[in-house]
């Protein structure tokens, strides 16, 4: 057996240690209907590593046969020829940690007269196929049903903490979406859309085996940059533009999530300059401040400070920086936050409190630090030149004992070295041009 097999089997007893008397059902994902590539539900993947749609885990420590029981689907020789191959109880069995392995099928009868007088934490999966067993049961038994609480919290408060196998799988995500980030500064002339930058990042990430995006990738030229989410990525790149580029590749369930913002045309201009300095020591101040004990919100503020005063330098910003950041003017040209968790979820799970609260930082959380300047055509407050501006710097950071680990740190940023990996990029075309633009 594996070690993530101890691993998940470990994370499974400290469940069964926290329910005593209660029940806890947890359904795996569903498929789509559409043909698509399955991406599991994220504490079912958690709490099983098990990969295929339509299952679902019972954890009842008063299960003389095994406290830890999965339910599978196992296809016919029709649903193999049109809906692909599953592994099988056997099979799933041998490499899962559960106590036992049954058809799904079986799950109707396994719950006969099981809820009764009980607490069932219990959260129903939209489109589950065999939600309506689950809900059947529960209508007819009429246990005290519970889709929050404390072991939803634990849940919660485990998955946040990584292991040291959690975090290798982060660090690959971060590995194979830094090489893509890479690939996109060189493409130069190669590429005049965002679509073909983004298809040269996941082209990347694909290569490397990573087959799912964390998220839907953000290509923005321009003012499109301005654009927190823009997903259209179908704008053209003029020569002159920034492009700010947001993707994450996922390994092994966990994901990467990176920002960089370049010049297409291998230089920046000086305003450009100016601005991305500024964002730079930002990012720059928010990660040193990470270390355990440190809440989110008072790196937040760290690196608001930073920002705001590299601004007000530039005029761009004027009043006393303490003020701004309590009354959170300064969010007209920076409205998200610095900080995320990451892991199973690019968005990853938190328990009240983060971001934006007083919990403080352990060792073996991971987050994102990812100021930025984003100056809307419509900001009158600012210089026309310095409007339709969008710049965003993001890493991945791990909390150790002692500080921190940027995850990221081999990802380029600095000025210098933006600007002589995409001039490489421009070099190279030169040097084998194609007809393809």
């Amino acid at each position: 057996m594996t070690s993530e097999y101890f691993e998940i089997s470990n994370r499974q007893q400290r469940l069964v240690e926290a329910l005593g008397d209660d029940l806890l059902i947890v359904p795996a994902g569903s498929a789509s209907g559409a043909i698509s590539r399955f991406r599991q539900a994220s504490n079912f993947f958690y709490l099983t590593g098990f990969p295929e749609h339509g299952a679902v885990l019972v954890i009842d420590p008063g299960d003389e046969n095994g406290a830890v029981n999965l339910f599978i689907r196992e296809n016919d020789e029709r649903e193999t020829i049109w809906d692909g191959f599953t592994m099988g109880v056997e099979k799933t069995a041998a490499n899962y940690p559960a106590d036992t392995v049954s058809h799904i099928n079986d799950l109707e009868a396994f719950l006969e007269k099981r809820l009764h007088g009980r607490c069932l934490h219990y959260r129903p999966a939209e489109k589950h196929p065999f939600g309506s067993v689950i809900g059947s049961a529960i209508r007819e038994q009429n246990p005290e049903v519970s889709a929050e609480g404390a072991i939803f919290d634990l849940i919660v408060e485990m998955r946040m903490v990584k292991s040291p196998a959690e975090i290798e799988h982060i660090r690959k995500a971060v590995a194979i979406t830094r090489a893509a980030m890479h690939a996109c500064m060189r493409a130069g002339t190669r590429h005049r859309m965002e679509y073909q930058f983004e298809a040269e990042l996941e082209y990347h990430f694909r290569k490397e085996g990573a087959l799912h995006n964390a998220f839907g990738t953000i290509v923005a030229a321009g003012s499109h940059a301005t654009c927190q989410h823009y997903i259209e990525n179908d704008g053209p790149v003029g020569e002159d533009d920034l492009i700010l580029i947001d993707g994450g590749a996922v390994w092994q369930g966990y994901c990467g999530d990176l920002t960089r913002t370049f010049p297409a045309s291998g230089t920046f201009s000086t305003i450009q300059r100016e601005l991305y300095e500024v964002v730079l020591a930002s990012e720059k101040a928010g990660i040193e401040k990470v270390a355990p004990g440190v809440c989110m919100i008072d790196i937040h503020k760290h690196a608001a400070a930073v920002l705001i005063d590299g601004l007000k330098e530039m005029k761009l910003l004027h009043g006393d920086t303490e003020e701004l950041i309590e009354s959170e003017r300064y969010k007209e040209i920076w409205p998200g936050a610095l900080c995320h968790a990451l892991g199973i979820d690019v968005h990853d799970v938190t328990l009240p409190g983060y971001p934006k609260g007083d919990r403080p930082l352990k060792p073996g959380m991971v987050i994102t630090v990812e100021p930025g300047f984003y100056s809307q055509a419509f900001n009158e407050a600012i210089p026309e030149a310095y409007r339709g501006i969008g710049i965003r710097i993001e890493d991945n950071v791990l909390v150790t004992e002692d500080g921190h680990e940027n995850l990221s740190i081999d990802t380029v940023k600095e000025v210098s070295d933006v600007e002589a990996l995409v001039q490489s990029g421009r070099a190279a075309d030169s040097a084998h041009p194609t007809s393809l633009h």
